[in-house]
């Protein structure tokens, strides 16, 4: 009966997934203008991203070698806490403009 189960949780997965990719996909076709803000905002994370990238250190320090890390994941880890900490301030960043925003305009 196990079995069943799981193999019933693999395709509503697989099904959910589908449609989290096809649903907006037909969306941004039937409104294409807002494909273009879209793009917009992939085009900034792809910059954020790349940033990141260049910015993160491939060092793997001693207290690393003792768990097997290499340059690439040091590096992979390093641009994964950068885009964090960027998105994270321009979040907070945003909230704070927001708020001192509607407290000027009153």
């Amino acid at each position: 009966m196990a079995n069943y189960g799981i193999i019933l949780t693999y395709i509503l997965i697989a099904a959910a997934t589908i449609a989290a990719i096809a649903f907006p996909i037909k969306h941004l076709i039937s409104h294409p203008k807002k494909a273009k803000q879209v793009g917009i905002g992939l085009g900034a994370l792809l910059v954020i991203y790349i940033i990141a990238a260049l910015s993160a250190s491939d060092e793997v320090t001693e207290h690393f070698m003792k768990f097997d890390v290499t340059a690439s994941q040091s590096k992979q880890v390093g641009t994964g806490l950068i885009v964090f900490y960027i998105l994270a301030v321009g979040a907070l960043l945003v909230t704070l403009y927001t708020e001192i925003s509607k407290m000027l305009n009153k």
